[in-house]
């Protein structure tokens, strides 16, 4: 576990070396696109809603929260897959039957099996049998994808279209009885991101690892340990059960750390080679305490989780996507791409856009 010595937060397991990201077939960021819920859920309206003892100035003050979206019921999530691929697709002007891959990484799907990105190619009608699967690595998982992805592009692939997020809020709203812990904190959001074949290097270096100490600190209890116990499902069944958030808070500062000085020694970079900074902010605190952490300013980062909130495996991508379209992010500017699943799970990425 995470342990403090000195005043330092130091963790006793022991994280792999990272590897030369050795592709002579290389992979660039194409173009990225977004599906977001209609309505927008301010803190009063889950007050309201809920009857819940808080006041919206006492959840932004702790939380750094504004409002969210959450999913209506004219609307699912293959619907918000398919308007996040067809925007990213559009943007880079080329049809779907030349994707030759798509991984979505899920939190909780329509299904445990079929994929739900089989769901997305019904939902677009599309006429080619596009190899498409799931993974799950909550909130790291996009990263984790595009690795993938890049891989998949080195082996032959021309395209790979890398999807992440869900719709967290479908469980709180069907059941009625929410978990206060974490009722503010999670938004429904859909990120596309396609990958296609470069001539010229673009990922610079790459780098993955798990945390097994952490398996049982934050989980969703849906599968086979329901068989182990004589429980009757229920709300918590189907959502995030965080024991202690500290420790999410302190393994993403921790983790943070050890990406940034694995990937910048691969790279022969630096953080003043770097021109922005993203990584997945569950919250305002932890977004800022990793920049702390790496004494990055906020200059050359952001945060959307004042009115996103955490969107799980979207959230990397929803600020990448965000930068590009407000012109903050330039072709050519270096991004170091970060995310953090639940503390047991964490990567990065270092890229030329």
């Amino acid at each position: 576990m995470y342990q403090c010595k000195g005043g330092a937060m130091v963790s006793n397991i022991r994280f792999p070396d990272v590897k030369p990201l050795s592709i002579d077939r290389y992979a660039k960021i194409v173009s990225t696109g977004i599906g977001l819920p209609k309505r927008i859920v301010t803190n009063q309206d889950i007050i309201d809603q809920y009857n819940i003892i808080a006041s919206d100035r006492a959840v932004k003050f702790s939380l750094g929260i504004e409002e969210r979206r959450w999913i209506s019921e004219d609307e699912s999530l293959e619907g918000l897959m398919a308007d996040a691929v067809t925007q990213c697709l559009k943007r880079a002007k080329i049809e779907i039957d030349k994707v030759d891959k798509i991984i979505y990484s899920k939190l909780i799907g329509t299904y445990n099996i079929p994929s739900t990105s089989i769901g997305l190619l019904k939902k677009l009608k599309v006429e080619k049998g596009i190899p498409a699967f799931d993974i799950t690595c909550a909130c790291s998982g996009s990263v984790q994808a595009i690795d993938m992805a890049l891989k998949s592009i080195a082996a032959g692939d021309d395209y790979v279209i890398v999807i992440g997020g869900g719709v967290t809020s479908d469980g709180i709203q069907r059941w009625k009885e929410p978990n206060p812990k974490t009722l503010f904190l999670f938004g429904d959001a859909i990120t596309a991101v396609l990958l296609g074949y470069s001539n010229t290097k673009h990922f610079i270096s790459s780098y993955m690892f798990t945390n097994h100490l952490l398996y049982e600190n934050a989980f969703i209890p849906l599968g086979t340990t329901l068989l182990k116990e004589d429980r009757e499902l229920d709300f918590d069944t189907f959502n995030m059960k965080v024991i202690d958030g500290n420790i999410v808070l302190e393994s993403s500062v921790y983790n943070a750390k050890v990406i940034a000085d694995k990937l910048l020694s691969e790279s022969n970079l630096t953080l003043e080679d770097i021109d922005y900074f993203i990584t997945s902010d569950q919250s305002t605190k932890i977004w800022e305490a990793q920049l702390d952490a790496l004494n990055i300013p906020k200059e050359k980062s952001l945060s959307l989780f004042y009115k996103y909130g955490n969107t799980v495996a979207s959230m990397s991508p929803l600020i990448f996507d965000e930068l590009i379209n407000t012109g903050k992010i330039k072709k050519g500017n270096r991004v170091m791409m970060m995310a953090h699943g639940a503390g047991a799970t964490s990567g990065g990425l270092i890229f030329k856009y």
